[in-house]
């Protein structure tokens, strides 16, 4: 997905419906738009592209107008594969659901260029997610909502009516009423996570995707890989983006990157020489990054923070982090979380004590 003035942009999608929704709930979403300096006609087609901040704020302006918290599930309500356009057909078309979610993962910046995906496997269960790494960001609760109800559809439509999911993680703080996401998801909830996640068991990978055209896979990840190459991204920003999303998989390795690429590792290694790429220091800028998100935006343990990140010890992760920041991991979260008069009222206290 390119960049539009500095900024990623992501695709309509399923907020095309949002017109409906809005009627349906009695608000003007004319008014809405007006206010917001949006035109119209962008969601006439889910095809259009708009800054993700642009879209993530629309969504969090619509579910105060409407007073309505779950709008993230109406607008995923009648969601499925094709909602991510070129991605979907590849996924609805690929030959089992673990090439699906690969698929899905390795393309998914085509359809939201600032979310990240998650996919980890691991004793007997898959955890599909999605994560915004800043929570600053307005409306990035809804934009998570929207997400995880579209994957949870979507895998629903490739394994059938027989796939449960074990459990929904949601980013956004617990809603007044539950009972829209208990009837959409069916599954045990947990909100306030550190991201957004569907966990299943994973003896569904290997289910087959009924109806699924291999010549049909192959035309669009061609388009899909020129896609990719019309983003105008090189093997560096393309490391980038795919490395955040490994940090919280922890797998962070040279031959992980190289089965993601298609290339053995020998390859893969000898064209970041070439290019001047430093994968290691590539590594630690995304897991600061990503330490960054789980300090700011949770209330997660620094011992969990460390482990997340793949650190024996909550020392390592500290050492890690001064390294980066010049600060400890909780210097630095305890600086994010001061009133902003905090510092004048310290100087004051100071001169107070100086004096007596």
């Amino acid at each position: 997905m390119q960049r539009h003035d500095g900024l990623e942009l992501t695709r309509i999608g399923g907020a095309v419906a949002l017109p409906a929704i809005f009627h349906d709930l009695g608000a003007d979403f004319g008014a809405l738009l007006a206010r917001l300096d949006l035109n119209p006609e962008i969601f006439a087609e889910p095809e259009n592209v708009v800054p993700f901040l642009t879209l993530a704020n629309l969504l969090e302006q619509s579910a105060l107008v409407t007073r309505c918290d779950h709008i993230g599930l109406l607008v995923a309500q009648g969601s499925s594969a094709t909602t991510l356009g070129y991605l979907g057909l590849l996924v609805e078309n690929s030959p089992n659901l673990r090439t699906a979610l690969d698929n899905l993962i390795r393309y998914f910046h085509v359809h939201d260029g600032r979310g990240v995906p998650l996919l980890e496997v691991s004793k007997g269960t898959v955890s599909l997610g999605y994560a915004v790494f800043d929570n600053s960001i307005p409306g990035v609760a809804e934009m998570v909502d929207v997400t995880i109800a579209t994957l949870f559809n979507t895998v629903r439509r490739l394994c059938g009516p027989a796939w449960q999911a074990l459990e929904i993680a949601l980013s956004r703080s617990r809603p007044r009423n539950t009972r829209p996401y208990d009837n959409f998801f069916s599954a045990p909830l947990r909100f306030g996570a550190e991201h957004g996640l569907i966990v299943f068991s994973s003896d569904w990978l290997t289910q087959p995707v009924n109806d699924a055209n291999p010549l049909i896979k192959n035309l669009i990840e061609e388009r899909m890989e020129a896609l990719d190459a019309q983003s105008g991204k090189g093997l560096e920003a393309r490391l980038r983006r795919f490395l955040r999303t490994l940090v919280l998989t922890r797998r962070c390795s040279l031959e992980t990157v190289s089965e993601f690429f298609h290339l053995e590792p020998r390859t893969l290694a000898r064209r970041l020489e070439q290019e001047d790429i430093k994968f290691r220091e590539l590594v630690d800028e995304a897991r600061y990054e990503v330490a960054r998100h789980l300090l700011a935006d949770t209330s997660l343990a620094m011992t969990h923070v460390a482990a997340m990140l793949d650190y024996s010890e909550a020392s390592a992760f500290s050492r890690a982090f001064r390294r980066w920041s010049g600060k400890t991991p909780v210097a630095w979260r305890a600086e994010r979380f001061l009133p902003p008069e905090w510092p004048a009222r310290k100087r004051a206290e100071r001169r107070s004590r100086a004096q007596g």
